[in-house]
Order: C-alpha cells, then sequence, then structure tokens
C-alpha cells in the first residue's frame, strides 16, 4: 500500500516499482538501482554534450568567438600572427574560458575541445584576410593609420584602441607595401599607390632596384630630394601624437640592417604555421614544403641584399603569392625582437627598444597618411578587462 501510495503522489508508474519490490531479495535490488543511476548519469552526459556541440555550433557563440579572436589579431603585443598562434591562442582560451564566454565542460571533451580549435583556424583565417583587405584599401583611399584602427576595431571586437595599437598596424601596413611589391601584386593597389618615399629606407637593395626598374626613378635621388641627404634617422623615437611629424621622421632602416647579425640557431622551432592558418579568401598555407622551413625563411631578412621575393639571382624565391604575407610578418617580428635582444640584456630596456621601432614606423606612417585633421593625443581609458587580459596574456617567448 506505502509502494503505491508514493508511486500515485510522485507520478510514477506502479508496474516497475512493483517489479522491483517483488524481485525480494537486497542484493539484486541493489544492483538494479546501480543499473539505473548509471543509464540515468549516461543519459544526462549524453544530453549536457549534445548542448555544449549545440551550442558550439550555434551563430551566437561564434559571433563572440570571432570577436575576442579579432581583438587578439588587433592585440599590439601578439607575438606572431600565424606561427604557433593558434595553439597558443587555444592556450590561452583554456586559462581564460571566461573571456571567450566558453560553456564549463567544453573544453574537456575532446572532441568538442577538437570541433573548437578547428573554429579558432577558421575564424583567425578569416580575420587575418579582413584586416589585409583593409590596410590594402586605406592605402588606396590614403586613410590615416588612426582610422584604418578605430574602423577595425570598432567593425567587431567592440575594443579600445591607443598609440600602441596605431604603431602595430602602422607595422603591418608597411610591411603589407612591401610585400604587394616585391611579389608584384598590383590587383587591389597599384605601385605608384603602395610607394613612396617614406618606404625607401624599409627596402633592400634587391627591392629598391625593382622599384627603380618599375617606376623608371632613380632611388637614391629620390631619397634626397624628399628627407635631404643629413637625416638622421630615429632622432626622435617618441611619437608625437597632438600633430603629424615632420618630413625628416622618414622610416628607419636598422631594424634590416642590423638584422644580418641574426644567429640562424636563434630561428629554432619557429618554423611552420598552424594546420589550416591560411589568408586571404580562404586560401591554405603551404605548410609542410621547403619553403616553410626555418632555414629557409631565415633568409628573408638576415640578408640585407635579398627580400626573399627571388629578385637576387641565385637565390630562389621564398615568397611568391598573397597567402605568404603573414608568415612575412611574422618572421620580421622574428627579427625585431632580436634586435631589442641585441640592445640590452634588461627585459625592460628591450621592450624600449621594440617600441622605438615601432614608433618609427609609425612617425613615418603618420606623416604620409595624416588624414584631414591633426591627430589628437589619446585621453586615458580604462580597456575592458577582457582586452586587458588578451593584450597581458597573449605573449610567448620566440
Amino acid at each position: 500500500m506505502y509502494a503505491k501510495k508514493m508511486c500515485e503522489d510522485n507520478d510514477v508508474p506502479t508496474g516497475e516499482v512493483m517489479c522491483f519490490i517483488d524481485t525480494g531479495d537486497v542484493f539484486y535490488m541493489l544492483i538494479d538501482l546501480k543499473i539505473t543511476l548509471i543509464k540515468l548519469c549516461e543519459g544526462n552526459k549524453m544530453k549536457r554534450m549534445q548542448e555544449l556541440k549545440d551550442a558550439l555550433e550555434s551563430k551566437d557563440f561564434k559571433n563572440g568567438l570571432y570577436n575576442r579572436l579579432f581583438a587578439c589579431m588587433l592585440s599590439p603585443n601578439i607575438t606572431a600572427y600565424v606561427t604557433d598562434t593558434q595553439l597558443h591562442i587555444m592556450d590561452f582560451i583554456t586559462t581564460h574560458c571566461n573571456v571567450f564566454k566558453i560553456p564549463p565542460g567544453m573544453l574537456e571533451d575532446v572532441k568538442l575541445r577538437a570541433q573548437l580549435g578547428k573554429s579558432v583556424t577558421k575564424l583567425l583565417t578569416g580575420i587575418r584576410s579582413v584586416i589585409k583587405n583593409a590596410l590594402t584599401m586605406s592605402v588606396v583611399k590614403h586613410t590615416s593609420i588612426a582610422d584604418v584602427t578605430r574602423a577595425l576595431a570598432r567593425s567587431r571586437s567592440g575594443m579600445e584602441v591607443d598609440s600602441t595599437h596605431w604603431n602595430r598596424i602602422a607595422f603591418l601596413r608597411c610591411l603589407l607595401r612591401i610585400f604587394l611589391i616585391g611579389i608584384s601584386d598590383y590587383k587591389s593597389a597599384s605601385i605608384n599607390e603602395l610607394f613612396s618615399p617614406y618606404l625607401i629606407l624599409s627596402l633592400k637593395q634587391d627591392m629598391q632596384g625593382k622599384v627603380e626598374r618599375e617606376l623608371g626613378v632613380n632611388i637614391e635621388q629620390l631619397e634626397n630630394e624628399s628627407f635631404g641627404t643629413d637625416h638622421v634617422l630615429g632622432s626622435d623615437n617618441q611619437a608625437s601624437l597632438d600633430t603629424p611629424t615632420d618630413d625628416d621622421h622618414a622610416p628607419s632602416a636598422r631594424r634590416i640592417k642590423n638584422s644580418a647579425n641574426m644567429d640562424d640557431n636563434e630561428l629554432e622551432n619557429q618554423s611552420g604555421v598552424q594546420q589550416g592558418d591560411g589568408d586571404a579568401n580562404g586560401e591554405e598555407e603551404e605548410l609542410n614544403g621547403p619553403r616553410n622551413s626555418v632555414e629557409t625563411a631565415a633568409v628573408l631578412l638576415d640578408d640585407p641584399l635579398d627580400s626573399g621575393f627571388g629578385l637576387v639571382e641565385g637565390i630562389p624565391a621564398r615568397y611568391t603569392n598573397t597567402i605568404r604575407f603573414w608568415n612575412f610578418v611574422d618572421h620580421s617580428l622574428l627579427i625585431m625582437h632580436q634586435i631589442s635582444k641585441e640592445a640590452s640584456s634588461i627585459p625592460a630596456e628591450q621592450e624600449k627598444e621594440l617600441q622605438k621601432l615601432f614608433i618609427e614606423i609609425f612617425q613615418a606612417d603618420l606623416a604620409e597618411f595624416p588624414g584631414g585633421k591633426k591627430v589628437l593625443k589619446l585621453i586615458s581609458r580604462t580597456n575592458p578587462r577582457w582586452q586587458t587580459a588578451i593584450q597581458t596574456k597573449l605573449i610567448w617567448t620566440t
């Protein structure tokens, strides 16, 4: 009677309960209970996994992940853009689930984690393409770096920007112009739009020769006419954000000249890019070929005569198409980090030296692309906590 009453009170079928009672043996009853609990737990687990899978595939989750990853790519402190970047971002996501709004349990399942990793790879590919296309158009439209950076930040990430972001985006724009000239990619921007006297001191001998041949100019004469014969490189290493810089702020060539002293051993473990980390139009890098190895890539900035575009007789091209632009960027960053390390053994001084290199490029960019009004000095703002976490923690050793 008690069993029937409890079944009725809890809206449970009496048949199954009565069969359980009729076993008449505590041992069998305990086994029955255990099996029932296991089935219940497995059912709940499967339901939870399906919920997590649905969340991972949802539009809202992908949009949120895209926005955070966009902020990662715009971080002024990110170490590299394709070289092991996906691995480091996945590690960062693991330790900062709240920043990326990862549901509890998603990273604990091997299959879900692998699926998330594929999503991150795909989104990073698209983000790099968006940034590169925006920078190309900014050259054509002669857009100031402040406007470019602001547009990129506001497009999806919702992050705050300051002068450190300007420095990094100016660096990317400078390298993109060199790269497009190097591979003769003038589909979106002509060489006349890509080249200017402010780019001369960032060009190696082979690239200067290429520009002279294609534009019919004398680089030395053009440099003297634009900056004079006695301009000093890096004479003002602090960017003035109140007004555009004067013409004597030409980009420094020391990051290229000094790179010839780099030891190839310093480049160990820097080969390749993460699987699927492609570039424009969703194309993938040639990941495992010899051109992507450390030994061959090291030639890019180490040889003061060769830029890696096959312009020097007897030296094969390492960079032949647009999808390898971000490898070019990563190696340039590696060289700049090495220069800063050679300047001092003190980490704080190394960071100052690195920022000087970025500022020199920014000054030249600001002089060439001043925009329609003065660049006002930025008011100090408090960044969102998630942005601070990305900019201070998503850094790894090169």
